[in-house]
């Protein structure tokens, strides 16, 4: 029991001891939690008395910025209502001089009304007594030369009438003048325009094909035992075969160039094929001729396509074909065909025309000239009647016609076919005649200017219509030059023939070169 007691004594002991530990403990804790509030109390007074100063301070300052702004404001407010009477003055002093200005102007405008009053009233009364002149004067008149006003009227009407007629037809006369010289130049204009504008390459043909040979021997070989495979070619082709001494060729000649073309095309395979004898020469030109044809028919059909003509007859678009084989005067057909097609459809361009039946007829102006039966007489109007056999319109027919010259056009399409055909025909190297005519024409015109002395050069340009002759300045002064100006020009019109005017000019200079070193 005392053991009980002492440890109940010794749990109380503790109980105590651990309440007066804690209570110790407590009392400083407390200590220390004041004394730390005080100092932040103190710290946040110290914070504060700054913070106010500092706000004080930033609202002084705001509020002498403020001022200051408002007081620039006031000045510049103050500046502008000034420079707003300024203005105000200097309008009313204006306002006031426009014033005075219109009352003067209205003063000027009442004198001069009053004073137009009155020169009214004059007039009136001066028109009064002219009248009254007039009429006495008129009187006079009738008395003196015995008319009536009105017949008097009338006869000075007929005599204005016809003075205005004689006018009038001398400005029509001189209208008609003008209008002819301008359609003249238009004219020139447009061949000149349409001849640059066409690209179609001019040669000439002939009667005679060559065809160029791998070895002399074959040539041994196409003339066969006793000349009978030489035969057996003209007899099947039609055409003639010369085989002379010039190395490595043969010739074919004959007057249809289709023929000469079936002819040319079988040696040329006969040739290679190498076998060489009176059957197989029959079967090669019978398959060449089949191959023509179809040819023929791809050439009328291409060209067709080329130029835009379109619903062809089939029968015209082969005959198309064939002019590709025949030749006029030296100039390809089918060649001039489609020049002609090609000018025809620039000038209607150049015209502002439609485009279809000029660019037609000039393609088929020349077909009759494929015909297997040629016409008897000119081959143009038989064309015109072979395209209307074959479905083509009765405009197209006329202008297929009017390129004859013996048809006289009578609308603008078939002018245009008829210039574009003369065109094609005239062009210079269209043809083997007019080319030869052509360069010794322009070859006389320079002769002629070189035999004059002292022409160091002369050249031709435009077609022979110029002619420039470069002079030696040392032997010919500017009035000589003048002189064989006039002398060149009359001497080519007395030697030379030429189809137009010709304009000889005279070139004549001195250069003085020097270097500098």
């Amino acid at each position: 029991m005392s053991i009980a007691v002492l440890l109940l004594a010794a749990v109380a002991a503790l109980l105590v001891g651990d309440l007066v530990i804690r209570r110790t403990l407590l009392q400083r804790l407390e200590s220390g939690e004041r004394q730390r509030a005080d100092e932040v109390r103190a710290q946040a007074a110290v914070a504060a008395e700054a913070h106010r100063k500092g706000a004080e301070l930033a609202a002084q300052e705001r509020a002498d910025a403020l001022e200051a702004a408002a007081l620039e404001r006031d000045a510049a407010r103050r500046a502008e209502l000034a420079e707003l009477d300024a203005a105000l003055a200097e309008r009313r002093r204006e306002t006031e001089r426009l014033a005075s200005q219109a009352r003067q102007e209205r003063a000027e405008v009442e004198r001069r009304e009053a004073g137009l009053a009155r020169r009214v009233e004059q007039l009136t009364a001066s028109e009064s007594a002219a009248a009254s002149r007039e009429a006495e004067a008129s009187r006079a008149l009738e008395e003196l030369a015995g008319l009536s006003r009105d017949e008097a009227r009338a006869r000075l009407f007929e005599e204005m009438t016809a003075a205005a007629r004689r006018d009038a037809a001398a400005d029509v006369r001189r209208i008609v003048e003008q209008a002819r010289e301008g359609l003249d130049e238009r004219l020139r204009e447009l061949t000149a325009r349409a001849l640059q504008r066409v690209t179609t390459g001019g040669f000439a043909e002939s009667t005679l094909s060559v065809i160029r040979l791998p070895s002399d021997d074959l040539k041994g070989r196409i003339i066969g035992r006793e000349g009978r495979n030489i035969r057996s070619i003209e007899m099947t082709a039609g055409i003639d075969l010369i085989v002379d001494d010039t190395p490595g060729t043969i010739s074919i000649s004959c007057f249809d160039p289709l023929r000469r073309e079936v002819a040319r095309l079988s040696i040329e395979r006969l040739v290679e094929d190498g076998r060489i004898h009176p059957a197989r020469i029959e079967e090669i030109v019978e398959k060449t001729r089949q191959d023509m044809e179809q040819i023929v028919q791809e050439s009328g059909e291409s060209t067709c396509y080329e130029l835009g003509v379109q619903d062809v007859n089939p029968r015209l678009v082969r005959l198309l074909g064939r002019l590709k084989y025949h030749s006029h005067l030296g100039q390809n057909v089918l060649q001039h065909c489609r020049e002609t097609a090609d000018l025809a459809a620039i000038l209607a361009h150049e015209l502002g025309v439609p485009a279809d039946v000029p660019r037609r007829a000039a393609l088929l102006h020349e077909i009759a000239q494929a015909a297997e039966e040629r016409p008897a007489g000119a081959s143009i109007p038989a064309s015109a009647e072979m395209a209307g056999r074959h479905g083509e319109s009765e405009a197209v027919q006329h202008a297929i016609a009017a390129a004859h010259p013996e048809v006289t056009p009578r609308d603008l399409a078939a002018a245009i076919v008829r210039l574009a055909c003369r065109l094609s025909r005239a062009r210079p190297g269209a043809r083997r005649q007019n080319l030869e005519v052509y360069v010794t024409r322009l070859r006389r015109l320079e002769e002629a200017a070189r035999a004059f002395a002292g022409v160091q050069e002369a050249w031709v340009f435009r077609a022979g219509k110029e002619l420039r002759v470069l002079v030696e300045p040392t032997r010919l002064s500017d009035a000589e030059a003048v002189l064989l100006s006039r002398d060149i020009a009359a001497r080519i019109e007395r030697e030379v023939e030429h189809t137009g005017p010709v304009r000889v000019s005279v070139l004549r200079e001195t250069r003085a070169v020097d270097y500098a070193l």
